[in-house]
């Protein structure tokens, strides 16, 4: 049964529903909020995937960068204390010569723990279904979507659960979250010219977020981690361990290096 509320907003966008003026912002609106969705979607999917391969650069590289660093520091001190050895010759004490063996076989045997590989892969038919529930969600549901407070606040514990599910993989609690309502009701029926004046300035508002956010796209994609993630993919699709190659040509550093301490001691 209709309220009287309920009467006077049905009225009110039957009215407006042949409102040409308000047809057309209301088409170049969803055309900017489907474009943040999927903007926000490549945001979200090249920030996971960065993660991942992070956490392999720290399971297979990060070590042995870190231990060549230690080593070239040692080597550099080492270097110098020759080279006063070499000018002062007996007057130089004893005690200012370090145990340089001692030292880069600490620095060597000290490893940390590598983080735990990543879980295997969603199929890539769920992933597909993943991505294009979270586009239309986040087309429904993101924050920035709205500048009213009360309706943002509602969208922010929207966002965080689909966010959440989208993280986890979970379809189903995408599509619980997709049965709900798209917003809160309005207070009140507005006028035509609110209508308007909200139309114009959020597409005004949503030019200039879209703006920051192809912008953050376009600087994660152009970060060198990004570049040698999409050299190492390339690589792997004609059989080569681009991570393996360089992880080698490290410990072969590593070992030039604690060839030359040794000598050095």
């Amino acid at each position: 049964m209709f309220t009287r509320r309920n009467r006077s907003n049905l009225r009110q966008a039957l009215e407006y529903a042949g409102d040409t003026e308000i047809r057309s912002l209301r088409a170049e609106l969803t055309r900017r909020q489907e474009r943040i969705a999927q903007v926000e979607l490549e945001l979200f999917d090249a920030r996971a995937g960065l993660a991942v391969f992070e956490r392999e650069l720290e399971a297979r590289i990060r070590p042995l960068e870190r231990r060549l660093r230690e080593l070239q520091a040692n080597l550099t001190q080492a270097r110098h204390r020759a080279e006063r050895r070499a000018q002062w010759g007996a007057r130089l004490e004893a005690e200012d010569v370090p145990d340089v063996v001692e030292q880069f076989h600490r620095a060597w045997t000290t490893r940390e723990s590598p983080p735990p590989p990543p879980g295997p892969p969603e199929p890539a038919a769920d992933q597909d279904q993943l991505k294009q529930l979270f586009r239309e969600l986040a087309k429904r549901f993101h924050p920035d979507l709205s500048p009213d407070p009360t309706q943002k606040r509602w969208r922010q514990d929207m966002m965080a659960k689909v966010n959440a599910a989208y993280s986890a993989g979970d379809l189903q609690a995408l599509e619980r979250l997709a049965r709900q309502p798209d917003q809160p009701p309005p207070d009140r029926p507005k006028t035509r010219q609110e209508i308007l004046a909200e139309l114009a300035g959020e597409i005004r508002r949503l030019d200039s977020l879209l703006a920051g956010l192809e912008n953050e796209l376009d600087r994660l994609l152009r970060s060198q981690t990004v570049k040698l993630q999409l050299d190492v993919s390339m690589a792997r699709r004609v059989g080569r361990d681009m991570l393996g190659e360089m992880a080698s040509d490290l410990q072969l550093q590593i070992a030039q290096t604690e060839a030359e301490l040794a000598a050095l001691g």
